[in-house]
């Protein structure tokens, strides 16, 4: 008896397989070669992200990890077509096959996540960077000399596929430089090498983190204490010329002089640096403009707080990383998460712990170990900034070191 095999054109299985999430497409990829190949083609790529352009993405705001040695999410989005995540992104995060550790989330970009691993017997330590869906990790060989972690950045390419990464640490000790700048010495491992780098960069001043990545920079706050200015950002692009080792120094706005409680964060949404402020009465949100000889900053939205009765006193936390119309405030009063739509101007209070579904996905709050941060952190011209981990739309494999 003859057994005929019909074989399904490519075109075909790229129109079946671009109607899942990323999530079925992964265990798609296992079946067979040519299921893998398919998949991992650049029209599957392009089809799957034309098809799912609109969707949402996975998403969570998490807490700096020189407060909390474990994986601390504040607001957290999953459940969304584009990959259908059962549970937030804290869950996925963990160590690969390492019994007796405890993990904690330092940095992310571009859906890379960044995880110092400590043994609980030596307390020795190994460093990762991988995609916690997908389970796929590198670890990141000990730099040359202790130093304290600082940030994680990628490069993407023009098809949205992430390409390389980049971890960055920081000797803690500055050291004085010529005409009053700052020497900060930091060590910088690349995936497409597998080796760490030295790098001088100068500084006015000593910066403080943790930092916000976006497009292969880092931006980390610069305060000056002895100055009534909030401060500057001070970033620096570690996709850009080997020998470049000056940092940009971009002013935060202007805060009008007599304002004593200004309270501000800074953070991303749609691809933007996001600057955040509360002075008085009002709030202004303002947007990094990349062409800065017209000025730095773009002011976006300015609200008068007095519209909204619970809206006094209230701490900027962050905007949600893909709806620039979404701002998510920390109530002093009512020691609670206010969120907050730009457009309507509506303000929602919530609950310690407080979940919801929608047609977009499911969004989880969990702010009991938030309450403890602000306290320790909450004084005059402070500047908040939250970890963003946003899932890309589209699915790559972790970058390899060629060893």
């Amino acid at each position: 008896m003859e057994t005929s095999i019909t074989t399904i054109p490519d075109a075909v299985l790229v129109e079946i397989f671009a109607i899942f999430s990323l999530r079925s497409i992964a265990r798609f990829k296992l079946v067979c070669k040519s299921w893998k190949s398919v998949i991992e083609s650049s029209d599957f790529r392009r089809v799957f992200v034309s098809l799912h352009q609109n969707s949402s993405s996975s998403w969570s705001v998490m807490l700096p990890t020189d407060y909390h040695h474990t994986i601390k999410e504040v607001i957290s989005f999953h459940g969304c077509k584009t990959w259908n995540l059962p549970k937030s992104l804290a869950s996925y995060i963990m160590p690969p096959n390492l019994p007796n550790t405890e993990y904690f989330y330092v940095a992310s970009s571009n859906g890379l996540v960044w995880i110092d691993v400590t043994e609980s017997t030596t307390c020795s330590y190994k460093s990762f960077v991988g995609n916690p869906v997908l389970q796929q990790w590198v670890e990141i060989p000990p730099p040359p000399c202790p130093c304290v972690a600082t940030g994680l950045v990628t490069r993407v390419e023009e098809d949205g596929v992430v390409s390389s990464f980049k971890v960055v640490r920081t000797f803690q000790k500055f050291e004085a430089g010529d005409r009053g700048m700052y020497i900060r010495r930091v060590y910088v491992y690349s995936s497409e090498t597998g080796l760490w780098t030295f790098k001088r960069l100068l500084n006015s001043r000593p910066v403080n983190h943790p930092a916000v990545n976006i497009n292969g920079k880092l931006y980390l706050w610069e305060r000056r204490v002895s100055s009534s200015e909030h401060g500057v950002i001070v970033a620096h692009d570690f996709y850009g010329p080997e020998a470049d080792d000056h940092c940009q120094v971009i002013h935060l706005p202007a805060v009008p002089s007599g304002y004593k409680d200004v309270k501000s964060c800074l953070t991303t949404s749609r691809g933007d640096v996001i600057y955040i402020v509360r002075i008085g009465q009002k709030l202004k949100i303002w947007r990094m403009n990349n062409n800065s000889e017209n000025g730095w900053w773009l002011l976006s939205r300015e609200i008068n707080m007095l519209n909204v009765m619970y809206f006094w006193f209230c701490i900027p936390m962050a905007m949600n990383p893909l709806d620039n119309d979404i701002v998510y405030l920390w109530s002093q009063k009512h020691h609670c998460l206010v969120t907050g739509n730009l457009r309507t101007q509506e303000f929602i209070l919530h609950q310690e712990s407080e979940k919801w579904t929608s047609s977009e996905g499911c969004c989880c709050i969990n702010t009991c170990n938030f309450k403890g941060y602000i306290k320790a952190t909450n004084h005059d011209k402070s500047l908040l900034i939250l970890s963003q981990f946003v899932l890309p739309q589209w699915m790559d494999s972790v970058p390899r070191p060629p060893n």
